[in-house]
């Protein structure tokens, strides 16, 4: 099945969420906040790849999972959501 990653902005303007069609854990939730706390998570440790990036957020959505990141303040959309979406998409 090919992994299709849609995003949608939050109230928070540092944060957006990634949807994909496809299950990223088991069941609930889990929060990281630096790449230590993501060594279990795959695509967790993947987004922290990128340096501006400050926590990640899964969470099961049926059969499928959202993501939402949270960006540095300093930091820009522009050129990060892509590549988050090809991290996510290298990983799934």
């Amino acid at each position: 099945m090919t992994v299709s990653v849609t995003v949608d902005t939050t109230p928070n303007e540092n944060a957006l969420k990634f949807s994909v069609n496809k299950k990223i854990l088991d069941s609930g939730y889990k929060t990281f906040n630096n790449v230590e706390e993501a060594k279990d998570s795959p695509v967790a440790k993947k987004i922290f790849e990128n340096t501006e990036v400050a926590s990640v957020f899964l969470m099961v959505e049926g059969e499928a999972g959202f993501i939402s990141v949270t960006k540095k303040p300093e930091a820009s959309w522009s050129e990060l959501k892509d590549k988050i979406i090809i991290g996510i998409k290298a990983v799934l």
